[in-house]
């Protein structure tokens, strides 16, 4: 899994860099603000964005609700909002803009891990009739195959 860290604050991408690398993530982009992200998203296609709210030049909600805009590429790519400054009515807006998961600052290995593993269990259940329907095409194929050799 690639993951993508935007925060204004270096020190708090260090953290979360460190508590990805311990989970064994060894594709981690970092970015300081939303517009810088933007671009890196593109051509990095990163599996979660984990991101802040406050920062300069395009803060967080913005940035989420550009991401989330269906004609864009990156429309599904699940978020993970970290901020120190999420009250309710900053949660409903972020909520409102696509965001997935919210975690307060500063984060804890544990809780940003419980996080991530919700974000993976949901995209599981949703490929899963995916890949009966595949499996299932692959039996019926081998079992063509069989029945062929057979004869």
């Amino acid at each position: 899994m690639s993951f993508l860290i935007i925060d204004d604050q270096p020190f708090t991408r260090r953290i979360v860099r460190s508590i990805l690398l311990g989970f064994g993530s060894r594709e981690i982009y970092e970015s300081a603000n939303g517009a810088e992200a933007l671009e890196l998203v593109r051509t990095a296609m990163p599996s979660i964005i984990i991101t802040d709210l406050v920062m300069p030049v395009f803060n967080g909600v913005r940035f989420i609700s550009a991401l989330k805009t269906p004609p864009s590429p990156a429309h599904k790519i699940p978020i993970i909002v970290l901020s120190g400054y999420l009250t309710k009515t900053a949660t409903l807006a972020v909520r409102g803009s696509g965001a997935d998961e919210f975690l307060v600052k500063p984060v804890s290995p544990k809780a940003l891990y419980a996080h991530i593993s919700r974000i993976v269990m949901r995209s599981d259940q949703a490929s899963r009739p995916i890949a009966l329907l595949q499996q299932q095409k692959r039996r019926t194929k081998q079992k063509r195959a069989d029945e062929v050799a057979f004869l």
